[in-house]
């Protein structure tokens, strides 16, 4: 079950415009390219950044008088500072090989099967 889902949820990521001959036979690829470059994946750290605000120290200070009386509101002047931070992800050390066996393979049958690479009907 879980190697279907995969299988066709990489073949939907890899395939994008592609024709629907195209489509097929990448399907057709697919269970090689996954026998032989099997999904495998590894915790890797991954750098990201995060947008914090941050006081200046500067201040943006209002008043309004009503009567007599004076009121004064003031805030802290803030600034986006981004903060580099590391997160650990799974990655499919396998998938870069995998895709690029399914396109050679697709691109093979569409060659033998119309002429192109893409599978172009005319």
């Amino acid at each position: 079950m879980k190697a279907t889902v995969a299988v066709t949820l990489a073949c939907g990521l890899l395939l994008g415009c592609a024709t629907p001959e195209y489509k097929q036979a990448q399907s057709e690829c697919a269970p090689e390219a996954f026998r032989l470059y099997p999904i495998h994946r590894v915790p890797t750290l991954v750098n990201h950044t995060r947008a914090v605000q941050v006081p200046t120290g500067q201040s943006h200070c209002v008043t309004t008088q009503t009567g007599n009386v004076s009121n004064t509101t003031c805030q802290q002047v803030m600034r986006t500072d981004f903060v580099p931070y590391l997160e650990s992800v799974m990655v499919d050390v396998n998938a870069r090989d995998r895709e690029s066996l399914m396109s050679q393979c697709a691109a093979q049958l569409c060659s033998t099967r119309y002429g192109n690479t893409e599978c172009k009907t005319k």
